[in-house]
């Protein structure tokens, strides 16, 4: 935790050691469906990309450094320090050009040479079967890539090191010369964090919109993937209310052939499409979770299922506002239930900064 305050030491040690080189860098050649990537050499822990949410995209992050290089050298046995993988959801912006942040995922990440990772890996196995089996109950088993936790706003983690965009006075980043229905990510890495931001600029849809990402696994020396997957839905402030949006639109049973097709197309499952060109709405809702991983495949039949019978989230508390001499009321639905939410969503609502709303 203490090297949360040496991040600048650190970094700049790294680079003296390394020069060159990048703490984290986009795999582009390996990369599909982004464009404007922005790796700036005086943020070696930050990269920046523009991708549009409503296709198919994969990018690859490589992280540059190991664990162990940001611990004190004892000849062999150093225990390393974790990484952190933040990814931060914005708004490309309202009039003022102000990016909004929607949504925080997190996870800490070990990064060895792979020796070293197969020796800790079979250390901590070894560590687990001998306790009872009560005990191994409490882990939770290993997966081909790491799903990242959604962090409430008020709670996030701000590196002392400055991203690649402009720094806003709420701790956002503005991303320059972004253009409009585009999605700007940025990954920073820092010592005791790996943190990766992501701008969306949401397109305006009818009533449902969400904003996810189609994985984004991370490779490093260690093998090991980082999938960024994020909520299936997510509720988001667009213009003076806030509304949902969900980009999963459920399919419905009465869709036909060339529906379910446009269905899966829009909602990236484009490599299926083939194999269910001649199914209706009806015939896959049919199908179980099982039949659905063996004719896809583990994860895409896993996502596929999931998406075919997604709920949509309910907040935990809405309320419903009205000003003096009004007869019309408005939603406001509130997910973290903080004295910062609810004073963002009254901002919005009438239309001022939430500075100016005092005592909530």
């Amino acid at each position: 935790r203490r090297l949360q305050y040496m991040e600048r030491e650190q970094i700049a040690a790294w680079r003296m050691s390394r020069p060159g080189d990048r703490i984290v860098e986009i795999d582009v050649p390996l990369s599909y469906g982004i464009y404007e990537v922005v790796q700036d050499n005086s943020n070696l822990n930050v990269v920046e990309f523009a991708w549009d949410p409503t296709k198919e995209v994969g990018v690859y992050i490589k992280v540059n450094c190991i664990s162990t290089e940001f611990t004190p050298k004892k000849h062999g046995g150093e225990k390393g320090v974790p990484f952190r993988i933040q990814v931060e959801t914005y708004s490309h912006g309202d009039g003022d050009g102000t990016p909004k942040r929607l949504h925080v995922a997190g996870c800490q990440i070990k990064v060895f040479k792979l020796k070293g990772a197969d020796r800790k890996h079979k250390q901590d196995r070894e560590k687990i079967y001998k306790r009872p089996m009560v005990e191994q109950e409490k882990y939770q088993p290993s997966c081909e890539c790491t799903i990242l936790a959604e962090i409430p706003l008020e709670l996030v983690y701000t590196s002392a090191i400055v991203p690649v965009g402009t720094a806003t006075s709420n701790g956002s980043t503005s991303v320059n010369q972004a253009p409009q229905q585009t999605v700007v990510a940025t990954t920073v890495v820092t010592p005791p964090a790996v943190l990766a931001t992501r701008t969306y600029s949401p397109t305006e849809l009818h009533k449902s919109q969400s904003f996810t990402s189609d994985g984004c696994p991370s490779e490093s020396p260690l093998g090991h993937e980082t999938d960024n997957v994020e909520s299936p839905t997510s509720m988001i402030g667009s213009g003076n209310s806030a509304v949902y949006q969900y980009y999963l639109q459920p399919l419905s049973a009465e869709a036909s052939a060339q529906q379910t097709a446009q269905w899966l197309q829009t909602n990236r499952f484009s490599s299926q499409a083939r194999t269910f060109s001649r199914f209706a709405g009806a015939d896959i809702l049919r199908l179980t979770r099982d039949d659905l991983i063996q004719i896809c495949g583990v994860a895409d039949g896993i996502r596929l299922y999931n998406a075919l019978h997604a709920k949509p989230l309910a907040p935990r508390l809405t309320l419903y506002l009205t000003q003096d001499q009004s007869q019309v009321f408005h939603a406001i639905f509130l997910e973290n239930l903080s004295c910062v939410e609810i004073a963002n969503k009254l901002a919005g609502l009438v239309q001022l900064s939430s500075q100016h709303i005092l005592d909530v």
